[in-house]
């Protein structure tokens, strides 16, 4: 079977979108072809939706999606035959977990230290922060090689070591809550209003794809946010815009902004 790819990405127009959907219908033709099951890389939850769009129009394929942790925000997409019974053993994932003195590394330490290593961000899933340990979640393919070549975050000595993907559990996302009241929902007043930058500077940000909202990319320092909306700038972190809280009475826009502590 030879797909014809281009009509299933008429309705994209992002281009790391169309690159990666163009992956999957790679995998799906693999898939249908060999009968076998293939694997996406770890994608954004964006990814993850275009994906499904995608793959419900099969239907000689079945998909599975996981990323390890019960609240996992990068996921892989296992795609087999429909008749297949896939099981927990099929997963292409590895938990790990890394103990030593780690109460002063956040997430960029450990994501630095990984890509240090030479392994690309797409076989790096989610890293959650726990009390007395860091887990994190990682293609097959590469766990041990971080099992035998990762011992130092940062400055910090650290040891790794699997544990299996049940004991992942949820990650508790802490951070702290800023009340703004603003004259727009716009994106880029919103950024100024997050990072304390001008609106010139924010505006900046915005038209050199350095911000995304909700995972893609968004050039327009006009777009209108609403609440629940996540929005990351590169370089200086992530904020969700957790409330709107009414007006004021001049008419100004109350909300309430949520910044994790643990940035990505």
């Amino acid at each position: 079977m030879k797909i014809n790819k281009d009509e299933y990405l008429l309705h994209l127009h992002d281009e790391k979108e169309k690159k990666a959907m163009k992956r999957v219908l790679d995998l799906v033709e693999i898939t249908i072809n060999r009968h076998s099951i293939t694997y996406t890389d770890f994608l954004e939850p964006n990814l993850v939706e275009a994906a499904k769009s995608i793959l419900n129009r099969f239907d000689q394929i079945s998909y599975s999606i996981d990323g390890g942790f019960e609240n996992a925000e990068r996921n892989i997409i296992s795609i087999y035959s429909w008749y297949y019974f896939y099981e927990e053993k099929d997963l292409p994932l590895k938990a790990l977990e890394l103990k030593g003195n780690i109460e002063n590394l956040d997430h960029r330490d450990v994501l630095g230290s990984l890509l240090g290593l030479g392994i690309v961000r797409e076989k790096i899933g989610d890293i959650g922060f726990f009390p007395d340990s860091i887990k994190l979640v990682v293609s097959t393919d590469i766990s041990t090689f971080i099992l035998y070549n990762l011992n130092k975050v940062k400055h910090e000595n650290i040891k790794v070591q699997e544990i299996p993907l049940a004991d992942l559990g949820e990650i508790q996302v802490a951070g702290i809550d800023k009340d703004l009241i603003v004259s727009s929902l716009r994106l880029d007043q919103l950024v100024a209003e997050a990072y304390n930058l001008s609106r010139s500077q924010a505006q900046k940000l915005v038209a050199s794809g350095l911000v995304k909202v909700n995972f893609s990319t968004e050039e327009k320092g006009h777009k209108n946010l609403e609440e629940g909306d996540l929005v990351s700038v590169r370089k200086k972190g992530r904020f969700k815009i957790k409330k709107i809280n009414g007006l004021t009475k001049k008419g100004r826009i109350k909300t309430t902004i949520f910044y994790p502590t643990r940035d990505v």
